[in-house]
C-alpha cells in the first residue's frame, strides 16, 4: 500500500509532531511505500488568493503535493482541533492542493440540485482511496466521539469538515478516527500521552 502521512500542526515541538513521528517510524516499509508532508517544514503560500478565478504562480511544493495525493492509496492526517476546526496551515494546504481536476470535478451547468439528485454534479477523482485521522483536542475525547458523525454540529467541525466534506467529496473513505482529548489540561498526563503513542504505534504496525 502507498501511504501519505500529513502533519498539519505548525509547531515542530507539539504533541502532534510526536504522533506524526511515531506513525512514520512504525510504518512497515517492507510491505508499504510511504511519503510524508510535514507542513511545519514546508515553504508555501497557504492562501488560495484568487479562488478558482485564475491560477496562482506555479509552486513546486503544491505540484508535488498534488502528485502525492494522486499517488497514495491511504492518507494519514495528524492535526490539533483549534476553534472546532483544523489549523489554518492545513486548511490552506487543502485549498491549494485538493483542486478541481486533481481531487474532484464539478458540473457548472444547469441546476445544482437536479444534477446532484441524478449523481451528475460531482465527480470524485480520488475514489477508492482511504484515510485515517489522528487529532488532539482540549475538549474531552468523548465529546468528539459523540459530535463527529455525519451531522455538522458546530463542535464536530474539527473532524467532520475533513472527513465528511473534503475527503468524502473527493471519494476518500475514512476508515479510522483517533482522538486524544483534554490535551493541555492537567488531567492529560505525560503517562497518558505516552500510552496514546504506544496505541498509535500498534495500530500503524497493523496497517494493511
Amino acid at each position: 500500500m502507498k501511504i501519505l502521512v500529513i502533519n498539519g500542526h505548525p509547531d515542530k515541538e507539539s504533541y502532534c509532531q510526536a504522533i506524526f513521528q511515531t506513525i512514520v517510524e512504525n510504518i512497515d516499509s517492507t510491505h508499504h511505500e510511504f511519503e510524508v508532508i510535514n507542513l511545519n517544514e514546508a515553504d508555501f503560500d497557504p492562501v488560495l488568493r484568487y479562488g478558482y478565478r485564475k491560477r496562482m504562480k506555479e509552486d513546486s511544493f503544491i505540484l508535488r503535493s498534488q502528485e502525492l495525493i494522486q499517488w497514495a492509496d491511504h492518507f494519514i492526517f495528524v492535526y490539533p482541533i483549534w476553534w472546532s476546526s483544523m489549523p489554518s496551515l492545513l486548511k490552506g494546504w487543502i485549498d491549494r492542493v485538493f483542486t478541481p481536476g486533481i481531487a474532484y470535478s464539478a458540473n457548472d451547468q444547469g441546476s445544482f440540485i437536479w444534477n446532484y439528485l441524478r449523481g451528475k454534479q460531482f465527480k470524485k477523482l480520488l475514489k477508492g482511496k482511504t484515510a485515517s485521522i489522528y487529532v488532539t483536542s482540549m475538549a474531552p475525547t468523548w465529546w468528539y466521539k459523540v459530535f463527529s458523525g455525519s451531522l455538522n454540529i458546530p463542535d464536530s467541525y474539527g473532524i467532520s469538515v475533513l472527513k465528511n466534506a473534503v475527503l468524502n467529496h473527493c471519494g476518500i473513505k475514512t476508515k479510522r478516527v483517533c482522538i486524544l482529548g483534554e490535551v493541555g489540561r492537567e488531567v492529560n498526563t505525560a503517562s497518558m500521552r505516552e500510552k496514546h503513542l504506544q496505541k498509535i504505534e500498534e495500530e500503524v504496525k497493523k496497517l494493511s
